[in-house]
């Protein structure tokens, strides 16, 4: 960016004035001091991608696997065996909830009445349709 500065100062034809050249040297200045910041502001935190990609089961599989059977020699092999475990986790845990709802639902009005089964009934009485009321 000086370098820039200094070609733009040479190819002007007429001289600066006094006041032009203390903004000019205000401006590098200002640049130069940005500079630093700008290399601080990377930090780091070890959140760059390695390991299986989330959607190939298998490597994440064996990763999970892993955690229980092998110990970790690096904090990034311990970060990839709980990320890979974390997906299991959480299929399991969502898995769990769902199958707990149907084998056991809530026997409150409003859960018998927008539960998923209580939808298939609606769609086959709007379209087969039902007897009257009463």
């Amino acid at each position: 960016l000086k370098l820039d500065i200094v070609v733009g100062l040479l190819a002007r034809s007429k001289p600066f004035a006094p006041e032009e050249v203390m903004s000019l040297l205000a401006a590098t200045r200002r640049v130069s001091r940005q500079a630093p910041s700008l290399r601080i502001a990377r930090r780091y935190l070890g959140d760059s991608v390695s390991g299986p990609q989330i959607t190939d089961i298998p490597a994440n599989l064996k990763q999970a696997c892993n955690f229980f059977t092998k110990p970790a020699m690096s904090y990034g092999e311990f970060k990839q065996q709980c990320v890979s475990l974390r997906l299991f986790a959480f299929a399991g845990t969502c898995g769990f909830c769902v199958l707990s709802l149907m084998w056991c639902p809530p026997k409150s009005s409003y859960w018998i009445r927008y539960s998923p089964t209580y939808g298939f009934a609606y769609i086959r009485d709007s379209i087969i349709g039902s007897s009257p009321p009463l």
